[in-house]
């Protein structure tokens, strides 16, 4: 997401979250992707999956990895769909890089590459730990893409919250952009499971819906397996 000092950022997600439970060890979806028209080159629009650990904080606790697709002039230069990854390692205060800026991310396709103009109408991606190596590994579509290396992290063994969603900034003053489609609950993520410590897949059991705006700026709903969210926008902030 582009920097949102002083603008406004808005998101419609599911969070499944392991609360007293077991934790989670991976996560995957298929997921539409857009070619998205009318976010302007200071806004941006992200659809992605985040796995994260300590998100309760303290900040510098919070770690996470990051995959999707975004519209985002600030980052990729355009306003065409990309294919990014992120990561942090302290809620983004000291670290914390989209997708090979800082070399973090050791890339594996020759065909899939963080950052580049992504014009195919769906991503099956899958995120999990690796038993063996302990990197975290990024799939799409059963090729691996890339990892994130263990050394990287200092507090990410496993993983307590899984959301999934959009997300959009705008600077103040200006209405928000689409999200997802653009179409109200058009846009969504399929085939939705966990991986538990053994590798195996999951199925979701409960999760919450967080939105903070009414549903028919972006909408967000779910029944376990499929997510529909995003819409028009417009919100202004002044």
């Amino acid at each position: 997401m582009a920097d949102t000092s002083g603008g406004a950022f808005h998101y419609a997600r599911v969070s499944i979250d392991a609360g007293k439970g077991p934790k989670y060890y991976g996560a995957s979806t298929d997921l539409d992707v857009f070619q998205l028209s009318g976010v302007s080159e200071n806004q941006a629009s992200t659809s992605q999956i985040i796995l994260s650990k300590g998100e309760r904080g303290p900040r510098n606790y919070i770690t996470s990895v990051q995959a999707g697709w975004h519209v985002n002039y600030q980052w990729e230069g355009d306003n065409s769909t990309h294919f990014f990854t992120y990561w942090t390692s302290d809620g983004s205060q000291k670290t914390g890089c989209y997708n090979l800026v800082c070399k973090r991310f050791v890339q594996i396709s020759t065909r899939l590459a963080p950052g580049m103009i992504y014009t195919q109408s769906s991503l099956s991606l899958s995120i999990y730990r690796d038993r063996f190596t302990l990197n975290w590994m990024l799939y799409n579509d059963r090729e691996p893409v890339g990892y994130w290396p263990k050394e990287i992290f200092n507090n990410m063994a496993d993983c307590s919250q899984v959301q999934m969603g959009g997300d959009v900034y705008s600077p103040l003053g200006e209405p928000s952009p689409p999200m997802g489609s653009g179409v109200l609950n058009e846009a969504k993520f399929t085939r939705v499971l966990l991986t538990d410590g053994r590798g195996n897949d999951i199925k979701v059991t409960e999760y919450t819906t967080i939105n903070d705006l009414p549903n028919y700026i972006y909408g967000v709903t779910s029944d376990l397996q499929t997510l529909t969210y995003g819409g028009p926008g417009g919100r202004r902030k002044a």
